[in-house]
């Protein structure tokens, strides 16, 4: 059980470092989402009028409320972290100097 504990806090450590990262990665992956909603989106609407398909165009706005929903969760994890680095670069480090990263061995602080 142990090991896993130390996985999860690992796991923890690593995503707190990397939070820029993870958040473009995760907007990649919203974005891509989209795309395919999109497409299914336009594909059903013309097979509709061409073809007499019968594709419930409710589903896909729907699809769209929950990526919406999901850009507006991703801004404000984008925003929270910027915001972070912006304090800490104003008020924990010196004028004209880079802050220190979380990871740094060399803490001068």
């Amino acid at each position: 059980m142990k090991s896993v504990k130390s996985a999860v806090v690992n796991l923890a450590k690593w995503s707190k470092l990397h939070a820029s990262e993870l958040i473009t990665l995760i907007g990649l992956l919203v974005c891509l989402f989209i795309l395919f909603v999109l497409l299914s989106w336009g594909i059903g609407y013309y097979a509709n009028g061409f073809y007499g398909m019968k594709f419930d165009l409710g589903s896909i706005w729907q699809g769209l409320g929950a990526c919406v929903t999901a850009i507006g969760s991703l801004m404000t994890m984008a925003g929270v972290n910027l915001g972070k680095k912006y304090i800490d670069s104003k008020y924990n480090s010196p004028a004209g100097e880079k802050p220190m990263k979380d990871g740094d061995i060399n803490d001068k602080r």
